[in-house]
């Protein structure tokens, strides 16, 4: 494994996302940068600046990497969109004096060499999200990518407003062929905190379950959100829903009134980076085994009828 350089202090939760996802397919392919050059059309010093966080992939950069190494497109798809909103807030033109005057053409890019990755170390633009010398073809293109990301986040924003009273949990379908279309607006670490029927990571299902004295504990996972949250029910007022990382961070919340609430996420590649856990008012406590890979079905609706709460997640 490649001994990596630590990424800026100023990158965007979602940007660095993204960066340490492709430094990890890079990783599994192998590859030298050389290499990856060869397989790809983004020179080597492009690849270079995209792992360093130093200017943003472009999609097709993105897309040739996961296929080398038959990652998920899907959720690379949703990676990058996340990331190129972060920089697209990051380097909108602020208040500050212009450019001053050209005394003669600048160099260009190279053959083969990406626009966005010609601006030299150290340059006004390095503290910025992701840099880059503006060409006029890259201010084209990167006009056309504000239009279509700004238009598809108004969309989404617009659909989760309309249905977000209507929307209730379901358990995920474990058939189909069809994928189902990502409206999330976090993924992974930029979820943790975050309430997931908020953040629209509508597809959880439970990855693990226990009993503990009588009240049930889940680990619920979100594959578009790539996060976990934790799930009690059959519990009382008072009782606490934790869920607990693989670097020991917690989230957690308490039942407020009925028999059931669930925590706010924390972010998970994989299920088995997380474990459900539950303190309950007559002090026992207890947790799940890590998440697992199987859809378990949840646990029943408690045998006493009582008033109804907002649906768990």
């Amino acid at each position: 494994m490649a001994e990596w350089k630590p990424l800026p202090d100023t990158l965007d939760p979602d940007a660095r996302a993204l960066v340490e996802q492709l430094r990890r397919l890079k990783d599994r392919s192998g590859l030298s940068l050389a290499a990856l050059a060869e397989r790809t059309l983004h020179s080597k010093s492009s690849w270079e600046r995209y792992l360093n966080g130093k200017s943003v992939p472009p999609r097709q950069a993105v897309d040739a990497l996961g296929r080398l190494v038959g990652a998920d497109p899907a959720r690379l798809a949703a990676q990058w969109e996340l990331a190129a909103r972060a920089w697209n807030r990051q380097d909108s033109p602020g208040p500050g004096p212009g450019p001053g005057p050209r005394s003669g053409p600048g160099p260009g890019p190279m053959r083969g060499e990406d626009p966005a990755s010609v601006a030299p170390p150290g340059s006004a633009g390095s503290r910025k999200l992701w840099t880059g010398r503006p060409t006029r073809r890259w201010i084209v293109l990167a006009a056309v990518l504000v239009l279509v990301v700004g238009g598809t986040a108004i969309a989404l924003w617009t659909t989760h407003r309309t249905n977000a009273s209507a929307v209730s949990e379901r358990p995920a379908a474990t058939g189909g062929s069809g994928r189902k279309p990502l409206h999330v607006s976090c993924f992974e670490q930029s979820c943790t905190g975050m309430d997931p029927k908020a953040q629209g990571c509508g597809d959880p299902w439970t990855s693990a379950l226990t009993r503990i004295d009588g009240v049930y504990v889940e680990l619920r996972y979100s594959d578009s959100c790539k996060a976990a949250w934790a799930r009690i029910s059959w519990g009382g007022v008072g009782d606490v829903a934790r869920v607990v990382g693989a670097s020991g961070k917690t989230e957690q919340d308490r039942v407020h009134y009925d028999t059931d609430v669930y925590s706010p996420m924390i972010g998970a590649d994989t299920p088995s980076d997380a474990r459900a856990c539950t303190v309950l008012t007559s002090g026992a406590h207890g947790c799940t085994k890590p998440g697992g890979t199987i859809r378990l079905t949840p646990p029943p609706d408690p045998p006493v009828s009582v008033s109804p709460s907002s649906p768990g997640r």
